[in-house]
């Protein structure tokens, strides 16, 4: 199997079984699907989102609901700029109500440069993961292959989405993966 034929067997099943939200249909994308919230309150609730102060995530809608509470919490967040890859937008004391869309970013948010900026955490989509803590994502943009971040990388995802162990090498590590049914952490 290769990369592109594990990525379309997901996005196949999600799509089958109806348990693909917008944006939809989930192909080239990092679904976001039906349980996310659930998934997404389990991990708002580790000592690594708790303790963190300042996030790195992604523009991803399956992670919108982490975005929301680090802003709801004070916490700093730090997104990929919609149209420039490899640049970096800090938002930080902002009510969450602002940021409708995460296309607003580049208004509200100020350039920064990710070199030498201390970050705790790390959200990112994923289209496949596995029990080892493999991670396997769309294809292109955020993140980036060469995004080295000295901090636990943390994704969310649907049973669909989670092989015992992926049949292909995996793109990246993560630290946390939660489901709407449990968390796993691997170190």
């Amino acid at each position: 199997m290769t990369l592109g034929e594990l990525r379309e067997e997901v996005w196949n099943a999600l799509a089958r079984f109806g348990l693909a939200l917008h944006p939809t249909p989930p192909h080239g994308h990092h679904p976001n699907f039906l349980g996310a919230k659930r998934a997404a309150e389990r991990l708002i609730h580790t000592p690594e989102f708790q303790g963190a102060r300042r996030i790195l995530a992604g523009m991803d809608a399956v992670l919108k609901p982490l975005r929301e509470e680090a802003l709801r919490q004070g916490k700093e967040l730090v997104l990929p700029h919609p149209d420039r890859p490899g640049e970096f937008l800090l938002l930080k004391d902002l009510d969450p109500r602002r940021l409708k869309r995460v296309r607003e970013a580049y208004r509200l948010g100020t350039r920064v440069d990710l070199a030498g900026l201390p970050v705790d955490l790390v959200l990112i989509g994923a289209v496949a993961v596995d029990e080892e803590g493999g991670w396997v994502g769309k294809g292109y943009g955020f993140p980036q292959s060469w995004l080295k971040v000295e901090a636990p990388f943390a994704t969310l995802a649907h049973p669909v989405m989670v092989y015992p162990r992926l049949p292909v090498p995996p793109e990246r590590r993560v630290d946390l993966l939660a489901t709407p049914q449990r968390l796993l952490r691997f170190s």
